[in-house]
Formats: structure tokens, sequence, C-alpha cells
């Protein structure tokens, strides 16, 4: 394995890992319930206003450049929140900072690697190892905690750091052709695929919903709650590192099949623990396909990242949230049955977007 493929797997590794360092500690920053929450989200805030510029910027100058930049900007935020321990509003403004910096690595790193040959393998290793990093990052920090309440923030932070000094000497190959779209264009391509991105809103939305409501529906401790999530990412890690290997032919017919059975699978977490790591299974498919089918497009894949990356990002933002309005007069086992039923309105429109077709007839 080359030092380029070293420093793009340790970096969705380690900034994955940080991004879920503080989760565990959230309670020792700050007993204030709305900045626990203002810490939590202000990293996904951040990485959602960076992920489409960064992938739109990336198809323009190339990703090497913003690779490294992002790997810098992590590895310097980390350190700042670990460094500033003692005002909580610091540290959500450290962690816009961290999203920012994560956000444009992820979106660059990602439309690198879709754009290789072997683009389905590398990205299923790429997506195993940041659902890897994002179960470290809930276990490890905690554990270190006794230690020092930052040790996880500053561990992952140095392996972010290392994952920059690997990728220094990070090239972009000479196969790289600089694409400058219009704006007009980019909206064009964007309402192309308008029925797509719908879908993959609702389908990530759905993981963030269970993973949200999961710890208060099921009664469990803590400790067991933290256990059935990490498995939920193992799951999505082990389904993209295998499904990775299979040829996908019909990557949005495979993608609108597990729609179904993620469906079932959501109403089912009201039920049994196993419904958690089913949905983390089949969300892992899911991810394969639609990274197979974005991969064979014609269209810059720094855009097309961004863009997925970005509707993913909304989702986890808005879906947990709305649901969160309506769990009191609906119960749980009423939001996951709508939930379910929006899942499956998703892979029912999949049907409707224009690139259905010639992706299906492709295959």
């Amino acid at each position: 394995m080359n030092i380029s493929k070293i420093s793009l797997y340790l970096g969705a590794f380690a900034t994955m890992a940080l991004s879920n360092a503080v989760v565990p500690i959230l309670a020792l920053i700050t007993s204030d319930a709305a900045v626990q929450g203002a810490i939590y989200s202000a990293y996904f805030l951040g990485a959602f206003f960076m992920v489409f510029p960064a992938g739109w910027i990336s198809d323009k100058i190339g990703r090497a450049p913003l690779i490294k930049i992002g790997l810098a900007g992590t590895f310097a935020s980390g350190l700042l929140i670990w460094y500033f321990t003692g005002d909580p509003l610091l540290t959500v403004g450290f962690r816009f900072l961290e999203g920012l910096f994560t956000g444009m690595f992820v979106s660059s790193a990602l439309s690198f690697v879709n754009s290789q040959p072997e683009h389905t393998k590398l990205s299923g290793m790429y997506l195993a190892l940041m659902n890897v990093g994002m179960v470290a990052g809930l276990v490890i920090p905690g554990i270190l905690s006794v230690i020092h309440p930052y040790a996880g923030v500053l561990v992952f932070s140095v392996l972010t750091g290392f994952a920059f000094l690997a990728g220094i000497f990070f090239r972009e190959g000479s196969g790289f052709i600089s694409v400058r779209l219009p704006v007009r264009m980019i909206f064009s391509i964007a309402l192309y695929h308008k029925w797509l991105w719908a879908a993959l809103f609702i389908f990530t939305g759905a993981t963030g919903v269970v993973i949200s409501m999961y710890p208060e529906m099921s009664g469990y401790s803590a400790e067991i709650s933290g256990v059935v999530t990490a498995l939920m990412s193992v799951s999505t890690a082990v389904c993209v590192y295998a499904v990775s290997r299979v040829s996908l032919l019909d990557s949005l017919g495979f993608l609108r099949r597990s729609a179904f059975i993620l469906t079932i699978s959501v109403p089912l977490v009201f039920f049994t623990p196993i419904g958690m790591i089913l949905v983390g299974a089949v969300f892992g498919v899911i991810s394969v396909a639609v990274l197979n089918y974005i991969a064979g497009t014609p269209h810059p894949q720094g855009m097309m990242n961004g863009l997925l990356i970005t509707m993913q990002y909304a989702g986890m933002a808005v879906l947990p949230f709305i649901t969160g309005l309506i769990v009191i007069p609906m119960g749980y086992l009423g939001v996951f049955i709508l939930v379910g039923a929006c899942v499956l309105l998703g892979g029912l429109i999949v049907v409707r977007c224009p690139c259905y077709a010639p992706a299906v007839k492709k295959g």
C-alpha cells in the first residue's frame, strides 16, 4: 500500500473517530443540555456548509491540496478542543471549525477514491474505515477519560496529524483533468438527480432517527445503548466492505431493493436490538450502491460526491429533529412506522429519477 492510500485510509478512520470523540464526555464538558447539543451539532453544521464547496473546488484545482488542508485543519481543531478545556462555548466554535475541515477532507478524499479505476473496492475500504472510526470515537474516549477527560480527543487528533504527515507528498496523478462547471450547469445536474437526492436524504435521515431515539426508547443503560449503536456502525462497515467486492451491474436497482429491506428494519428497532444492526447493514449496502452509480456518471466526481454528502448531512440533521417533535403524541413505535413508510416512499421515488432508467439499462 502506497503512502497516499495510507493518508486517505488513516485520515478516514481518525477524522471520523475525532468527530465522535466528544460524545462520551459531553456530560464532563458541561451539565447544560442545550450546550451539550450545541457541541454535538456544531461539527455537523460545519461539515454541512463545507462538503459541497470542497467537492466543487476539488474538480477545479485537484483533490490533493484540499485533502492536505482538511487533514491539517482537523488536526489543529482537535488540538484546540483538547487545549481549551475550560470554556464549553469555545468548544462549540472549535467543533464547528473541525466540521469545516473534516468536511473538506471527506468530500475531496471520496472524490479522489471514486475517480480511481478500482473505485468500488477502494470506496468500500474507505467507507468501512469511516464507520470503524465512528465506533472507535464512541468507545475509546470513554475508556481514556479516567486518565483525562479529553484524552480521546488528543489521541485521535494526533492520529489525524499522522495522516496529514503521510499525505504531505500526496499527488493527484497524471489522469486528473480540471473541470470548471458554470453554476447553471451544476443546478441542472442537481435537478436531474433530485429524486435520487431526496431518497438518500430519507435513507440517511432514517439512520439518524434510530440512533438518536434508541437510548431513551430502549430503556437500556448508556453502556448497553452505546454497544448497540456501535454494533450498528460495525455492521455498516462489514457490509460496505463485503458488497464493495461484488460487481454491482444495476446500482440504483440494487439501492431500491435495499430500501424495501430498510423499510422493515426501522420499525423492527422498536422490538429488538437486531433491528439496529439490520439498519446499519442495509445502509452500508445502499452507500456502496450509490457511490458505484456516481463513479459511473460522466459528471465531475467532486461535485457529485459533494451533493451526496450534503444531502446525507441534511437528512441526519432534519429528520431526527422533526421526529423528536412528534414522538410524544405518536410514541416511538408510531414514529418508527412513519419513518419506515418514508423509507418505502424513498425506494419508490428513485424510479422517478431520469437517472434510474439509463442506469438499469446499462446494468
